[in-house]
């Protein structure tokens, strides 16, 4: 018996050694590299694939600042930040407390708690500030606190690390969309992205300037004059990047010399407003729901199932091109149901034999691989605008656009998610379903099995 015992006791305690060897090894090997899995349904906290590429794509270091105290506001940007650097080496990061060393604070100029600095290690003036009112915002539907963590941070790492900025100008002086007070959004969002974006007349600029990235023209409503067309042509014709919107918010397409421009490659915006009463926005048949085109634009946003809203808009027709170095494609169609209202004055839309039939055409790229030319053409402008660029997918597909026709193809991805508080609406009955099921049914569920198991406890 007694070497029963022993055998069985030896055995005891090395299977507990064992054990304890695999729980030490264990929580070495994930001290080193921690795993972590998101359980949200729109996966809010898990970096997101623009993020990924930057950092991926880092060609130097880049130093983060962060100026916390000890609160909740210091260990979620910590938490983000860990991110960063557990991707990607070239990020270095140090929390600093503003009262314990001023010093350094005072040295880059920080004033406020709850401020981050990114600095490209290589150029001290590459840097960009990062506040607290910059990443901590208000829902305006919620009422509640937004994160914006992801979305400043990776814009500021593209900003202190872009080699040389994109230039692009947003033509104004035609009644185009008014880039002050409609396109505001837009604009940070290019700016975030590494461009310097400014306002152009070109007629009072004498012409594109010879830095031009790219141009952007949003929907003008008079006509340009020869001068200023020329101008545009000898641009593209150069090698130029243009991204042209057209929409149908104003009724009738009476402005003809960007269809005059576009005929250059036989690509028409028609005078017409879709209807799509199968993919639409909240029931909504003037706010198609497109469908994308295999592009390097569109890839990323298809693959995610990330719909963009494009209300008002035109449909656009071309014939393929004739020359081997042009190509013509399309990114976004409507559903065969669409068709293309050409009677604005109508009170009911309804298709008839003027109107154009679906499926149609709202997004075309031009490219010519000879200049180096390149275009994107879509048949809507209020995507751009502050209104409906937070729709959906929207402002990725403006930017996607933008970055393809900057040749910024690292770029091209979904931008970072906002962490917002998902909001539960029930309707009355179902708040009824909620109150019986909580409140009674799983108590009593619980009852009856406590009760089963008691009983039979006493019978046994």
């Amino acid at each position: 018996m007694n070497r029963v015992r022993l055998k069985y006791g030896s055995n005891m305690i090395l299977a507990i050694v064992i054990l304890l060897g695999i729980l030490i090894f264990g929580n070495l090997v994930l001290a080193q590299k921690p795993i972590k899995w998101d359980l949200t349904k729109s996966k809010q906290y898990t970096l997101s694939d623009k993020t990924k590429q930057v950092l991926k794509n880092l060609k130097t270091d880049v130093t983060v600042y962060a100026f916390f105290k000890n609160d909740s506001a210091k260990t979620r940007v910590q938490n983000l930040l860990d991110e960063y650097s557990g991707l990607s080496k070239r990020i270095k990061v140090q929390f600093i407390d503003p009262d314990k060393n001023p010093s350094l604070a005072q040295k880059f100029g920080i004033t406020d708690y709850d401020t981050t600095l990114f600095l490209n290690s290589k150029d001290d003036s590459k840097r960009q500030i990062v506040n607290s009112y910059d990443i901590f915002t208000q829902s305006q539907e919620t009422g509640q606190t937004v994160f914006n963590g992801e979305q400043q941070f990776t814009q500021a790492i593209i900003n202190v690390t872009e080699v040389s900025k994109t230039n692009a100008y947003i033509i104004q002086g035609h009644n185009e969309v008014n880039s002050t007070s409609s396109l505001t959004t837009f604009k940070t969002a290019l700016q975030g992205e590494g461009y310097n974006v400014n306002d152009l007349n070109i007629g009072q600029s004498g012409g594109i300037p010879k830095d031009a990235g790219l141009i952007i023209i949003a929907n003008p409503q008079m006509d340009y004059n020869d001068q200023e067309m020329n101008a545009i042509l000898d641009y593209l014709k150069k090698g130029g990047k243009a991204f042209i919107m057209m929409g149908a918010e104003n009724g009738p397409l009476t402005e003809k010399s960007i269809n005059n421009l576009l005929s250059n490659w036989n690509v028409k915006i028609d005078n017409d407003i879709v209807v799509d009463p199968s993919r639409n926005y909240f029931m909504d048949a003037l706010s198609p729901v497109p469908q994308y085109g295999y592009h390097g634009i569109t890839d990323k946003l298809e693959s995610a199932n990330l719909a963009s809203v494009a209300p008002s808009s035109r449909s656009i027709t071309y014939k393929e091109s004739n020359s081997s170095s042009t190509s013509i494609q399309s990114i976004l169609t409507t559903s065969d149901k669409a068709w293309g209202e050409t009677n604005f004055n109508s009170k009911q839309a309804t298709f008839d034999n003027n109107d154009i039939k679906g499926p149609l055409t709202l997004g075309v790229t031009i490219s010519d691989s000879k200049t180096g030319m390149k275009v994107v053409v879509l048949g809507n402008d209020l995507m751009a605008t502050d209104k409906v660029i937070g729709l959906e997918g929207n402002r990725d597909l403006l930017m996607n656009s933008a970055n393809w026709l900057a040749n910024k193809t690292t770029q091209i991805s979904i931008s970072p998610k906002s962490l917002d508080y998902a909001t539960l609406f029930m309707t009355g009955k179902q708040a009824d379903y909620m109150f019986i099921v909580t409140v009674i049914v799983i108590p009593l569920v619980i009852w009856i099995i406590g009760g089963v198991v008691f009983f039979r406890r006493r019978a046994l």
